[in-house]
């Protein structure tokens, strides 16, 4: 996942990623406000102006540092709601339980605060294609009786990411319990009502 403009010629893959990796082994041991492209440039070995070539502020480099791995590969419809939900949660988990993520997400979230137009350029593309993706989850389960079909697929996602989000800010790294407690709570919470089964 790649935000930055590339003019000129093609870029060097291996370069972007060890810029990302020094973004993330930076982000790691200083935090947000320690990411400058000075660090991270040392780290990497390489120049600012290559930095800057590729990410335009610390907030595009700091995103893409922490999220780089997501492809939401996870959300898919395997037939069976409860197994997808289970997925879904997991792999967000273990995103959002990334050292360097962790690490990212106060800095970003209060820069997306402030500058709603680079929020909007920086995740709506991903998420957008994530939802939909849900969205085409939900759908099935729907079809097959599993889930009511008055249920948004948007609020849903919104649920169960912002659990796992306010989990990891207020306490440590979510357990085994808490994944199959925030799983059971949605599945039953989105189960058909009996009137609707018969």
């Amino acid at each position: 996942m790649s935000n930055a403009l590339s003019p000129g010629r093609p870029r060097d893959p291996r370069t972007d990623a060890a810029i990302l990796s020094a973004a993330q082994e930076v982000l790691v041991e200083d935090g947000y406000s320690g990411l400058t492209f000075d660090a991270v440039a040392r780290r990497a070995g390489v120049t600012r102006p290559t930095i800057y070539r590729r990410w335009p502020s610390r907030l595009h480099l700091a995103y893409e540092a922490a999220f780089r791995d997501d492809d939401g590969a996870a959300v898919t419809d395997t037939g069976n709601f409860q197994a997808d939900l289970d997925a879904l949660v997991r792999a967000s988990v273990a995103s959002y339980s990334r050292p360097a993520t962790r690490a990212a997400m106060p800095g970003i979230l209060a820069e997306f605060q402030r500058n709603p137009e680079t929020r909007a350029q920086l995740r709506e593309p991903h998420e957008s294609e994530v939802r939909a993706r849900f969205s085409a989850v939900v759908a099935g389960a729907v079809a097959r009786g599993e889930v009511s079909a008055d249920v948004d697929s948007d609020v849903l996602f919104d649920t169960i990411v912002g659990a796992i989000q306010f989990r990891l800010i207020v306490a440590e790294r979510p357990d085994d319990a808490f994944v199959k407690g925030l799983t059971e709570l949605v599945q039953r919470g989105t189960r058909p009502a009996e009137s609707d089964r018969t």
